[in-house]
């Protein structure tokens, strides 16, 4: 398709886009309640300091602020001006931070959450050992990356086409890897992490926030899916009528999540970002 993949968020999906506050708030719709469940199981301290890595619009961010009034949280994107700071809790802190080149705090975090970004990044496994060794003792890591296969056995011929199509424009035009997380926790364990575990859900389409933000992913590649897969207009349109239908029912991308915890130990700083 294309000789060389551009980082997520420079060309597409972009938080400039017209429509990319509206996706990436009715992703945050459809999968929230997902995300603060795991979470929840990890038994959240009101003194934890925590990191939410590509916060998006910042509704993770917010609620982890809620749960950890003597803590920190810290909130990073390589865009955040889809976080709105009216009303912003006093201990959340928003920062513009690029993982795979920026530096993060060794032995800083109590908590570190991060969800549909790696699969996105060229040298993930570097990133996620640098995030590792920024966990505190005992510490917690969530990861929430994209799971493609609710698509293969979808009985709907068009939808099936399209959505698997929009995965295809998304590995080839940025370098994603949907299928990383099937390995979900061995990645984990292998930088030492332990009580690991794996869990994935999947929402469906058709009058629900995902099939919305299932639409306007389609929509915000619509060239290259009738460049390189020759999906028409007329095709897109039934697609998104499809999946805002509340009579089309199938499922959509299934987030699959691996939660590992640093052993605890004794002699590692403690260290904050800046202020």
């Amino acid at each position: 398709m294309v000789s060389s993949a551009i980082p997520y968020g420079q060309v597409l999906f972009t938080h400039g886009h017209a429509a990319e506050a509206e996706r990436l708030t009715a992703l945050a719709a459809a999968f929230d309640s997902d995300t603060i469940h795991r979470l929840e199981r990890l038994g959240i301290q009101p003194d934890w300091n925590c990191l939410e890595i590509g916060a998006g619009v910042g509704t993770i961010a917010n609620w982890l602020a809620a749960q950890c009034p003597r803590g920190r949280v810290v909130a990073t994107d390589l865009d955040t001006s889809l976080i709105s700071d009216e009303g912003c809790p006093s201990n959340l802190q928003i920062i513009a931070h690029d993982v795979t080149v920026d530096d993060l705090p060794e032995g800083a975090f109590d908590l570190i959450c991060s969800r549909f970004v790696f699969e996105h990044l060229a040298d993930r496994d570097a990133v996620l050992a640098k995030v590792v060794r920024s966990l505190a003792p005992g510490g917690w890591l969530l990861l929430e990356d994209t799971g493609p296969f609710p698509f293969d056995s979808s009985p709907n011929a068009l939808y099936r086409k399209v959505s698997k199509a929009v995965l295809s424009i998304a590995t080839e035009r940025m370098g994603s890897d949907y299928e990383w997380s099937r390995a979900f926790p061995a990645q984990l364990r292998a930088n030492g992490l332990v009580n690991t575990g794996v869990h994935a859900s999947s929402h469906g389409v058709g009058a629900t926030p995902m099939g919305r933000a299932w639409r306007l992913t389609a929509e915000h590649i619509a060239a290259d899916l009738n460049t390189y897969f020759g999906i028409t207009a007329v095709e897109l349109a039934e697609f998104a009528d499809q999946v805002e239908s509340s009579s089309f029912d199938d499922l959509c991308i299934a987030s699959v999540a691996a939660w590992g915890q640093r052993p605890p130990a004794t002699d590692l700083p403690n260290p904050r970002f800046p202020a």
